[in-house]
């Protein structure tokens, strides 16, 4: 049956089987628009070539996905290019940094986070609950880079927010989206009807619309590829507990026995299958919720609190 969406405070007479909030700055945010890259003759030791860059977000969770490339062409030797950060995001977690990706190579190559001495701003460390991560402050607009970045590739992850972030969704389309939801005492099942509640009350993106909301345990499926989907990665269940695929990968032709090993329970604790890598979530089940713009554009959710109820 379609879920309801309420505005209002529950009025039940019995205890609901499970109650989760997902409040308005848990959603990750969107790596976004691309940058703006200007060339800058003679400043830098960059060759003859074109440029790639792309940026990412820091949050106090962590690091979203990035965002779409730009180029520029490196017209002479000893080049450089100016980074031109795009509008901050502001739907779900607050942005506190941001950081810059950067290669020479070819479409489809990696793109490496730039050093310390890349650029001529200061880069500084921001603790974050996935780590330290080095990047710039939003405060921030501009970085020149002279130096191909030579550190870690993008990110496969979003772990911007406790939840991923909401999707942008294209134009007369429907998109699955997927809400983690810790399930200790397996109050959470399959068989359950939910319903939600947007207490806020904060206006929605128009032409966006939630259809039917329900739980779902994805299954393991052998010598099968894992991916990402729209916002969120590949998710399955297995013994009660939560994985999201962190690459794009084939699975063994028979399950891996570290998923039964008691390790795998723990947040975190990532499992190699084959081609695939799994991230463990914990004792964990989803909520699947399917999302409609109707409009003749791209458009993204409001980022709100949303209070998930489970009978």
């Amino acid at each position: 049956m379609p879920s309801q969406g309420y505005t209002s405070s529950p009025r039940v007479s019995n205890s609901p089987g499970g109650y989760y909030e997902v409040f308005q700055g848990d959603w990750g945010v969107l790596g976004g628009a691309a940058p703006a890259l200007a060339y800058n003759a003679g400043a830098g030791s960059l060759a003859m070539s074109t440029a790639r860059c792309a940026i990412t977000w820091i949050t106090a969770q962590g690091e979203s996905l990035a965002s779409a490339e730009a180029t520029v062409s490196i017209a002479a030797g000893s080049g450089a290019f100016t980074v031109t950060k795009p509008t901050t995001p502001v739907n779900g977690a607050a942005v506190i940094g941001w950081r810059v990706y950067s290669s020479s190579g070819g479409a489809g190559s990696a793109l490496l986070q730039v050093a310390a001495n890349s650029t001529t701003q200061v880069q500084q460390n921001f603790v974050t609950t996935q780590g330290t991560l080095l990047g710039f402050p939003v405060a921030t607009t501009a970085v020149q880079v002279l130096i191909y970045g030579a550190g870690q590739a993008e990110p496969t992850l979003d772990q911007s927010g406790i939840q991923v972030a909401l999707p942008s969704i294209g134009a007369n389309t429907t998109v699955d989206y997927f809400v983690v939801v810790p399930n200790n005492g397996r109050v959470w099942s399959v068989q359950d009807q939910v319903s939600y509640m947007r207490p806020q009350g904060v206006a929605e993106t128009p032409a966006i619309t939630i259809g039917n909301v329900d739980i779902v345990a994805p299954l393991w499926q052998a010598s099968t590829s894992f991916g990402f989907a729209a916002a969120a990665g590949a998710y399955i269940v297995v013994n009660s507990v939560g994985y999201v695929a962190t690459v794009t990968g084939t699975t063994s032709s028979t399950i891996p026995a570290a998923f039964s090993a008691i390790a795998s329970s723990v947040k975190g604790t990532l499992i190699v299958d084959n081609g695939q890598t799994w991230k463990s979530l914990g004792p964990a089940i989803f909520i699947r919720m399917h999302i409609n713009n109707s409009s003749g554009s791209a458009a993204i959710p409001a980022a709100q609190e949303y209070d998930f109820i489970a009978t």
